[in-house]
């Protein structure tokens, strides 16, 4: 705890002028802002990408936060937390069992199942410091994971173990995403939870990264925003780079080999976008040209991530694309428009040379407590 400042630095965030500790106990005396109920969505719509039409929508606000963290915060936050949720959680290492678009076949909406605004979760990145003592590549592991007001559970949205570490270079600074199980709901403050490690040779030798618990709260923007938070400490860095959506609905991405194989040797990503910040991925699946396309028995795609979130606006649109590189600058691209709804599930079609892909999207509104 800093003295002088009368708070320690876990307990600040963007605006905040109380400690986390004031805010958290406060949600038990205080209302909930209870969204807005679910505007009705434009007729169901697939359509291919049209490569030749222009952007004229503005981009997204763009904010960069600044954070110092320190290790010594993690013993006051899990004390903050299971003294004020322990009853509903049991334990700080207990993961949301909530599934994604669990409202699909919702007929009439209900007060807490709506459109409201979410956290998606773009990238992270371990960027280089100087003096820091690392010697790179790093072999990171340990976790990321959101928590929000709809049970109060890490949402996990990266996680390895010491014997799965990611190895992390100056060059290839970004983490392989997993998550989230599903959507980040934004009432309550969402609070990013963050325990990286780097493996040495034994237990012994390991060293901690960076530990991060950091609320982040709606301040109810007319407009979806990108946000990159920057967390530092002695030793590391993390930038971690979200979109704020406003008054959106949840989306789970699947995908099926229907007809003909992957282009042999061929290197592959499949990415998802929402039109309110079109110029940042969700990246769904990327492959090596010698690992192949992951497969199940039924040709259904083994992606990385799934959930994406949408506003349910008339202009608005999920954007499911496909890119292949073969050797000799051989290339294909192909993608998907879908247009947001409340519920149900739309499908479309990709191609990769003569590898045909069933695109379905699943829709959802959102418990938002």
């Amino acid at each position: 705890m800093d003295s002088k400042k009368g708070r320690s630095k876990m307990q600040m965030d963007t605006g905040a002028t109380t400690t986390s500790k004031d805010t958290a106990a406060g949600k038990r005396r205080s209302k909930k802002k209870v969204p807005v109920m679910a505007k009705k969505a434009a007729k169901p719509s697939v359509r291919k990408i049209d490569s030749t039409a222009k952007e004229t929508r503005r981009r997204a606000p763009v904010y960069k936060l600044t954070i110092p963290v320190g290790d010594e915060n993690r013993d006051e936050f899990n004390e903050l937390w299971m003294g004020i949720w322990g009853d509903l959680i049991v334990s700080m290492d207990r993961k949301t069992t909530i599934p994604s678009v669990g409202f699909t076949d919702l007929v009439s909406p209900r007060a807490s199942i709506c459109t409201v605004d979410t956290v998606q979760l773009f990238e992270v990145r371990i960027p280089t410091k100087e003096a820091s003592g690392l010697v790179w590549p790093l072999h990171v592991y340990g976790f990321i994971a959101t928590r929000d007001s709809v049970d109060y559970k890490r949402n996990i949205i990266f996680e390895r173990g010491k014997d799965n570490c990611q190895i992390v270079s100056e060059g290839s600074p970004y983490l392989a995403l997993t998550g989230p199980a599903r959507a980040a709901v934004l009432v309550d403050p969402v609070y990013f939870e963050v325990d990286l490690k780097v493996s040495g040779a034994g237990q012994s030798e390991d060293q901690e990264l960076i530990y991060v618990a950091s609320p982040f709260r709606n301040t109810q923007p007319p407009d979806s925003s990108l946000f990159t938070s920057v967390y530092t400490n002695k030793i590391s860095a993390l930038d971690l780079t979200f979109g704020h959506i406003v008054g959106s609905v949840e989306a789970s991405v699947s995908m099926k080999v229907v007809h003909g194989p992957w282009p042999d040797g061929f290197r592959g990503s499949f990415a998802a976008r929402t039109a309110s910040i079109n110029d940042m991925t969700v990246w769904l699946l990327e492959i090596g040209d010698d690992n192949g396309l992951p497969l199940a028995d039924d040709g259904t795609i083994k992606l990385q991530r799934h959930v994406v979130c949408a506003e349910l606006q008339k202009r608005e649109y999920l954007e499911v694309s496909v890119s292949a590189y073969g050797v000799g600058g051989q290339r294909f691209d192909d993608g998907l428009h879908f247009t947001p709804q409340e519920r149900g599930k739309l499908e479309g079609t990709v191609n990769v040379d003569s590898c045909e892909i069933e695109v379905t999207v699943t829709w959802s509104l959102i418990k938002f407590c």
